[in-house]
């Protein structure tokens, strides 16, 4: 037999300003402030009508309860209530679902905070809990007790990664005098947003920063803080990455920050053009921070969102998804373009899709021929960053902590520098 227990209410002494006095209740004692709420409402009503219970109220107005004196330093029942309002638990493996008979063991956390420092998953570890245990029946919390735990862990861990990080920045910068980095603080003294980059990056800009691109689709940590790479081509046709972000705050002012601290790190450096997502804060910065660089959506994230709205009709209207992209990607001149996309949708009787009008009318900011006449070293998405993304997906996961991730970067990088050196 089982059932939920909760803290009613305590007696404190008004002389000594100590708790006398503890009463336990059922927790299903009383009702929610919002079901009174409800019912006083519902009651106002002139014309009868039964009040209906506010989704979710769990409590039935139980009395069973407990009464506990402090009396001459000795703890006494004082009153008793056993009687219950509502079924009890009676199988002993359902107990763990009860709040109050949740637990878990001093040896248990050290178990979960060892398992997740290895990045092994919250359903992985609790299977290994459950077998430790003789089955998951025997367990005294459930899969989302232990990733609450996990998430604790990672809130307490937080300073100590920050930490960890900076101290090895630190190290990068005794060794490489040119290695830049910055962090930016919140109002609380919490990490908001930081950047990092090498002094070899700093002098390659220089000569390669021209076209670059920005990416902030990949989230692969414990924080959900996007990995955002500022990357170009060398004179080799091999990617190179001018910096590396880590962002908590995407709106307009984060992104203002980082932009401003990458063309410091440039030596003031702007450049010509720059490929992004359709991030509209972004949009506002880059106008803000490089008014006289080109910017241009990547091409590649919008014929993906293109296919999820226009899927059906791809797989429906018999050459749309070719006479499509033969528009967008054949059509020489802005006025090419126009006329081939006014003929397609008539074509296809589309004049009113949704979508479409939405790609139209943002045409100017990804359509190749409105940018005919500017360099873009022959980039127009963002899938060099995608290529690089995959190989992180390799050593990370949204365990990783910021200094692992930092540490899984550099050695990526490192990596195409010596790539690069074995090709000259």
């Amino acid at each position: 037999m089982g059932f939920s227990i909760r803290r009613g209410s305590n007696y404190i002494s008004a002389k000594k300003d100590v708790v006398t006095g503890v009463r336990f209740v059922c927790s299903k004692e009383g009702f929610s402030k919002k079901y009174k709420e409800a019912q006083r409402s519902m009651e106002s009503f002139s014309n009868e009508r039964t009040p209906e219970k506010e989704k979710g109220e769990t409590r039935t107005g139980c009395k069973a309860s407990l009464r506990i004196l402090l009396v001459n330093g000795v703890w006494k029942v004082s009153v008793f209530k056993p009687e219950h309002n509502h079924p009890l638990i009676t199988t002993p493996s359902k107990k763990r679902n009860l709040r109050s008979h949740k637990c878990l063991s001093y040896d248990d956390r050290e178990v979960i905070n060892a398992m997740r420092a290895q990045n092994i998953e919250t359903t992985k570890i609790h299977e290994y809990l459950g077998t430790r245990h003789g089955g998951k029946s025997y367990l005294s919390f459930k899969r989302k007790d232990v990733s609450n735990e996990v998430a604790i862990q990672n809130r307490s861990l937080i300073g100590v990664d920050v930490e960890s990080t900076l101290v090895y920045f630190q190290k990068k910068k005794e060794e490489d005098s040119e290695f830049f980095y910055a962090v930016e603080i919140d109002e609380n003294g919490r990490l908001k947003n930081f950047f990092w980059v090498d002094g070899r990056a700093r002098r390659a800009f220089q000569e390669f920063g021209d076209v670059v691109t920005f990416d902030t689709t990949y989230q692969t940590n414990r924080y959900s803080m996007p990995l955002a790479p500022f990357l170009g081509v060398n004179h080799h046709r091999m990617s190179i990455f001018f910096g590396f972000a880590m962002l908590r705050s995407e709106d307009k002012d984060g992104f203002i920050w980082l932009f401003q601290t990458w063309k410091k790190a440039m030596y003031g450096k702007e450049p010509i053009a720059i490929i992004t997502d359709q991030d509209p804060a972004m949009k506002l910065a880059i106008k803000d921070v490089f008014p006289n660089t080109v910017h241009r959506c990547c091409q590649w994230h919008v014929m993906r969102k293109a296919r999820d709205h226009l899927g059906i009709l791809y797989s429906t209207k018999l050459g749309f998804e070719e006479e499509l992209k033969r528009v967008i990607n054949r059509s020489r001149t802005v006025a090419d373009f126009e006329r081939g996309w006014a003929t397609m949708l008539q074509s296809h009787k589309l004049s009113n899709n949704r979508h479409l009008k939405v790609m139209y009318a943002k045409r100017a900011e990804w359509v190749p021929s409105y940018f005919r006449d500017f360099f873009f070293a022959d980039m127009s998405t963002t899938q060099r960053s995608e290529s690089a993304n995959a190989k992180l997906k390799i050593w990370t996961n949204n365990h990783t902590s910021m200094y692992q991730l930092v540490l899984h970067v550099e050695k990526m990088v490192e990596g195409i520098w010596q790539n690069e050196s074995d090709e000259i």
